[in-house]
């Protein structure tokens, strides 16, 4: 290998985390203030940045500024050699341990408050030298959040969209229907969705894979018994589901933790094998395989009990 690499000035990781920054804010002094820097030290870096690299990032005029190609290029290889330089870090921390250090979990909101709690008390009895950061968020979201290094792995509800993430399914998580007691006491074996009334069926918003996964899991082909009500929660939906005298979709794990209960929904499992996967991902370059498997087994455990 030639010598001329080490001998090359590299760019300072810390002023490509500014780049980055500035990619994300579109805005030098919204940037800087993310970064905790002074708009002078973030733009000092940036034009440190194009004399080091020998290319313009930034075409700029006195009061706005844009990408250039060649920029947008170096942003997205500056983000792959951040990723890389975070995961060598924790994997330096984790001194050969894969029960040590930090993660940082991301979960959708219809699985992180029936889990999570659990799953953090489980963790300090079997992995105690392990610190767990959890950010709640939708699935869209979290998977940006993952390809951008900002999380390093995501519990999820599958199936999902096209990724290139590394899946592990952990388990199944069975739907119960919940609502009136007349309309889930009329409906028949089969649950033939049909003999409801007309917008009477109360889903959340589509923001939510929660409604997708249940409409297709349940066969809800009749779009005239749903509500064109739609809520941001499973809290609300239960709420208006109630209040309505209309009927829902409710996962077993927010079953399992008392959801609907104080609204005095008539909730009941629904016969056929109707469920949503529970699955976990992370960054295929991710050096901390082992964990992952290790809080995919106590998220296993959870979900089987």
């Amino acid at each position: 290998m030639s010598d001329n690499i080490f001998n090359t000035k590299l760019p300072n990781l810390k002023h490509l985390n500014y780049l980055l920054a500035l990619d994300k804010h579109q805005h030098f002094n919204n940037a800087a203030q993310a970064c905790f820097v002074s708009q002078s030290t973030l733009s000092s870096a940036i034009l440190k940045l194009e004399e080091q690299l020998s290319c313009q990032l930034l075409e700029r005029d006195h009061k706005s500024f844009v990408f250039t190609s060649h920029g947008k290029k170096v942003v997205a290889l500056a983000q792959q050699l951040l990723l890389s330089a975070n995961e060598l870090v924790a994997y330096a921390k984790q001194q050969g341990g894969y029960d040590v250090g930090s993660i940082r979990i991301g979960c959708i909101p219809t699985i992180a408050p029936f889990l999570l709690t659990d799953l953090v008390q489980l963790c300090q009895q079997q992995l105690p030298k392990l610190e767990l950061y959890l950010r709640e968020d939708t699935t869209e979201n979290l998977m940006l959040q993952l390809e951008q290094g900002e999380i390093d792995c995501a519990i999820l509800a599958f199936p999902i969209i096209k990724h290139n993430f590394v899946t592990r399914i952990l388990g199944k998580d069975h739907f119960f229907i919940a609502g009136d007691k007349d309309l889930i006491n009329n409906l028949k074996h089969s649950f033939n969705y049909e003999t409801l009334p007309e917008r009477s069926v109360f889903l959340l918003n589509r923001e939510h894979c929660l409604t997708e996964h249940a409409v297709s899991a349940c066969q809800l082909v009749d779009t005239s018994r749903i509500n064109s009500f739609s809520a941001s929660s499973l809290a609300t939906l239960v709420q208006m589901t109630a209040f309505h005298h209309g009927v829902t979709f409710l996962p077993k794990m927010a079953v399992d933790k008392g959801i609907g209960q104080s609204e005095h929904l008539t909730i009941k499992a629904i016969q056929d094998d109707v469920y949503r996967d529970i699955g976990m991902i992370w960054r295929k370059t991710s050096m901390r395989e082992q964990t992952f498997m290790a809080l995919g087994n106590l998220v296993t455990n959870l979900l089987e009990k």
